[in-house]
């Protein structure tokens, strides 16, 4: 039997909770909120009022002092919960901030499950 729940992912995601700034493309004003949990292609942020699915997105997340800019677009909207993020571009020094971040978290458990 199938598992019902199918990991499309392409890096597994880590529980944690990070200052995050997200900014609509052609928004001048940026929502500030923070992570549920993220990976090097995405993370979850919570929000009471999401931002639609297909919502272009310059993102800061803070992983210390200096914060990772993305280039980033919402991938899937709960109400009253948050938004799934993929993020799409990236540049190398932020990319490796964020790997370094990443490596000092702790391996996800099987039995977490983030929406």
């Amino acid at each position: 039997m199938e598992n019902a729940h199918q990991e499309r992912r392409r890096f597994s995601r880590c529980s944690c909770s990070l200052r995050v700034q997200l900014r609509p493309t052609g928004q001048p004003y940026p929502t500030n909120c923070e992570t549920a949990d993220i990976s090097l292609c995405g993370c979850y942020v919570k929000l009471m009022l999401p931002l639609p699915v297909g919502t272009l997105l310059d993102v800061r997340i803070w992983t210390g002092d200096t914060p990772v800019q993305v280039k980033a677009v919402v991938k899937t909207s709960h109400p009253g919960v948050g938004n799934g993020i993929d993020f799409i571009e990236m540049s190398s020094p932020d990319r490796f901030q964020l790997e370094r971040y990443l490596e000092t978290l702790p391996e996800p458990q099987a039995s977490e499950f983030i929406p």
